[in-house]
């Protein structure tokens, strides 16, 4: 398919070597950065040397003590503008049921396997093939590429970042986020938050349950009152995202059959739309339970554990426009999708305003956070190429 490109274009893909994204990939990989653990220095380490082999200027700020963003840039600004990669260094713990160490990445039947091969340090060294070629023709304008800690978590790295960036931000066309879509574009995607309902009551003898106030029984009217939002939401759906949604995922409560429980405490996934705050969400919350006619001795506390923001760049955007081109060049699918994941791209949408577009190697849902985590060799080449077209075409 690349024969058909413009000899230029023809000869920016034939410097992406395999090879060097195996090797660089690998690499990484051996690093573990499980997250939690703030372990991703030696990834990051690994990752600045070889942007600098690339001839890219690279700056490592920590996000915390020994949390490290690394920031590698190739060009200069100009009215060309900047076109921005984002990625993450650290990755799920590997957990049990490898066939192999999990940090000792192989190849076989043509797939890379490895924690983090799809989710995504694959992705991190497909990067930096795209802008090893991209130095190595020279561009007019600027590619930026980020890459954060702590992304499988609380966000920490990205938040970081887009603080440090507020004022600078005015340059950058679009971001390519390079989370495993089996290299489709997604061009939208909700976010999501973590939220703690802790319920307290009086513990009494079962016996005399009127004597105490159940802390699990509070907790069942204010499932209700979430079971009641969530119908709510249905009836406001996103055009492209559908409606926000809530979801209890644990229970935990009380400390015996026979005692009346003094405690409850609930963990809620909310998923967010384009401009929903979190903060604003867990108000409305505390606002409804505030309404129900609750015991004298019952209190309430709605705390916000983490956030994603969600995100939605417009299909006539020039770097949804830019992705689909660059796909159709390659002979895959153009059309943009959306994502049911969350990830740093709606920090970059909601704090700095920056269009993203996710398009990355490797399956979400078949292969990342999983065991014998793998990608396909060829899809890490093609996504290099793909994140090289991209960039050449917005500023080269």
């Amino acid at each position: 398919m690349t024969s058909s490109l413009p000899v230029a274009e023809q000869d920016l893909l034939a410097r992406i070597s395999a090879d060097a994204i195996v090797d660089l990939t690998t690499a990484l990989i051996a690093e573990p950065s499980e997250n939690p653990g703030g372990t991703e220095a030696g990834t990051v380490g690994v990752l600045a040397d070889a942007c600098r082999t690339a001839g890219l200027g690279v700056e490592v700020v920590e996000a915390a003590p020994g949390r490290p963003n690394l920031i590698a840039t190739l060009g200069e600004r100009s009215a060309r503008g900047t076109v921005l990669f984002l990625g993450h260094s650290d990755v799920v713990p590997a957990g049990d049921g490898w066939t192999a160490d999990p940090f000792a990445a192989q190849v076989r039947d043509g797939r890379l396997i490895g924690r983090g091969a799809t989710d995504m340090k694959g992705g991190l060294a497909a990067i930096v093939a795209a802008m090893s070629a991209l130095a190595d023709i020279g561009i007019d304008g600027r590619v930026e590429f980020v890459c954060t800690v702590d992304e499988e978590a609380g966000g920490l790295g990205a938040r970081s970042y887009v603080a440090s960036r507020a004022d600078r931000a005015d340059d950058v066309i679009g971001a390519i986020v390079a989370e495993p879509t089996a290299l489709r574009a997604v061009h939208a995607g909700r976010g999501t938050a973590n939220v703690d309902v802790d319920v307290s009551g009086k513990a009494a003898h079962s016996g005399r349950p009127d004597d105490g106030c159940s802390a699990i029984a509070v907790a069942g009217q204010i499932l209700t009152v979430i079971a009641d939002d969530g119908r709510r939401l249905a009836t406001n759906p996103h055009p492209d995202l559908g409606p926000a949604t809530w979801n209890v995922g644990t229970i935990v409560g009380g400390q015996g059959i026979n005692v009346v429980a003094a405690d409850c405490r609930m963990g809620v996934d909310r998923r967010l739309l384009p401009d929903e705050e979190i903060a604003v969400v867990a108000d409305g919350l505390r606002a409804r339970i505030a309404d129900l006619a609750l015991p004298d001795e019952a209190s309430v506390t709605v705390t916000v554990d983490s956030e994603t923001p969600a995100f939605a760049t417009a299909l006539d955007h020039p770097i949804t426009i830019a992705a689909a081109d660059a796909l159709t060049a390659l002979g895959r699918d153009p059309v943009p999708r959306v994502w049911s994941a969350a990830c740093d791209a709606g920090f970059l949408y909601r704090d700095l305003g920056i269009a993203s577009i996710v398009l990355g190697a490797g399956d979400i849902n078949t292969q990342a956070h999983q065991v014998d985590e793998s990608v396909p060799v060829d899809d890490l080449v093609t996504a290099a190429q793909l994140y090289a077209l991209i960039a050449r075409r917005l500023v080269g």
